[in-house]
């Protein structure tokens, strides 16, 4: 939802979810508030009633938007170790295979790298867009495949090397699976009808109060523009790769410039 925003810069992006929350505030209080207050009219000190549902309303409202915040946040900070933990069995594994005899050596580190290219390259596309590289899962299987055909030498120590090696890579896999996934882990959609309804509501019951229109101006644009900008940042930070703030494979990059020869 909302997936627009990923591609605007920040304050382009959260000015303008500010506005679409503000403006139709703003004209609804000119507009409409006056017939709701009157919905109270009967009521004795009708503005401390509303007062307390006001509270009871955005405490309940506050809550979800911080767990909806805390949420985003840990999905976020996980993508980011997904990459760093990908880059350390990468580099796990160049550092094994360098210690194999040739000519598997040569074959099994420049599938490494082509594969690294790959993922730094035209796969962080598909990363981006919430896809795998098929191309990356082709030379990730061509790599165990050559893992699989290599016989060490038990003279040479190479059994002991070689059953290394296999751990990593199965660690890698795994890593790189999880990465993968990261891109999908998002808030239900059901769960951003809810915010926004919950945003509408809350302008409603501060229509509730029999209050100066100027009054009415600085509480509705103070409350929509911060309840936009935390769904900005929840919109921007649900899609950890999407965007001008997706995740960079910056880890992975770096561990490709430690396999160049």
């Amino acid at each position: 939802m909302i997936e627009w925003l990923h591609e605007m810069p920040t304050l382009l992006g959260a000015g303008l979810l500010c506005l679409i929350f503000v403006v139709p505030t703003l004209i609804g209080s000119v507009l409409l508030q006056p017939a709701v207050a009157r919905l109270m009219s009967g009521e004795k000190d009708a503005n401390t009633l509303v007062g307390l549902l006001l509270n009871a309303y955005t405490l309940f409202y506050g809550v979800l938007l911080a767990l909806l915040s805390v949420s985003v946040f840990d999905n976020y900070g996980e993508a980011q170790q997904a990459i760093a933990r990908e880059a350390s069995s990468i580099t796990t594994l160049y550092r094994n295979i360098s210690s194999y005899p040739e000519p598997p050596r040569t074959i099994l580190l420049d599938n490494l790298r082509r594969y690294v290219d790959e993922e730094i390259g035209p796969g962080w596309s598909h990363q981006r867009q919430d896809e795998a590289s098929s191309q990356g899962m082709a030379l990730v299987t061509q790599f165990g495949e050559q893992i699989m055909r290599f016989r060490p030498d038990r003279a040479m120590g190479e059994d002991m090397l070689h059953r290394e090696t296999l751990h990593a890579f199965d660690q890698f896999v795994e890593r790189r699976r999880a990465r993968i996934q990261a891109a999908g882990t998002n808030i239900p959609t059901i769960m951003w009808y809810v915010v926004i309804i919950g945003a509408v509501l809350n302008v409603f019951v501060l229509w509730l109060f029999d209050l100066k229109r100027t009054t009415h101006f600085i509480f509705g644009g103070v409350l929509m523009v911060f309840i936009g900008l935390v769904i900005y940042m929840v919109a921007v930070l649900d899609r950890p790769f999407r965007g001008t703030h997706g995740l960079k494979p910056d880890d992975l990059v770096q561990a490709r410039q430690l396999m160049d020869p």
